[in-house]
């Protein structure tokens, strides 16, 4: 509502009577329908607003985290390509000092132990920091409600 200058607003709550005037016509079916509507409207946007809310909460505690496996899974992801470079430097080594095909073998097959060994090592580091966080669904709120159809007039007749 817009006051003018020196313009007093009441509150416009409206009161409630005791009981209907003799005089109060009755609901149609339609008035009904569409009071039932509109709390039916009322209900579903109170439901998106929590689902929203809650959904909100769910993704924040999943990005924290998100985050946190992911920087517990950083030093163990680190410490095993160090360990396969340390492996490919010893093999490559190896290699130019071998002056047999056995020596060469015995070296590509020790650099293979230490893939096999890094790896399970890896493998049961990030096992044990448990399953990854899984994100949240979205929220499915159901079909809006649908308005009640209007009533048309019945033709006059002459």
């Amino acid at each position: 509502l817009l006051a003018g200058t020196g313009t007093a607003i009441a509150d416009e709550t409206p009161t409630a009577t005791a009981s209907p005037s003799a005089t109060a016509k009755p609901l149609t079916d339609y008035q009904k329908a569409k009071a039932a509507y509109s709390t039916a409207v009322q209900a579903y946007i109170a439901n998106k607003k929590a689902s929203q809310a809650q959904y909100k909460t769910a993704v924040e505690a999943f990005v924290a985290a998100k985050k946190s496996f992911n920087d517990a899974r950083k030093p163990i992801l680190e410490a095993y390509r160090s360990e396969l470079a340390a492996a490919k430097s010893a093999r490559d080594t190896a290699i130019a000092a071998a002056t047999t095909p056995e020596a060469k073998l015995a070296a590509n097959t020790a650099f293979k132990a230490a893939v096999v060994a890094a790896t399970s090592k890896r493998d049961a580091a990030i096992t044990a920091l448990g399953a990854a966080p899984v994100a949240p669904t979205k929220p499915v709120l159901g079909a809006r409600p649908t308005a009640p159809v209007k009533p048309t007039k019945a033709a006059k007749t002459s």
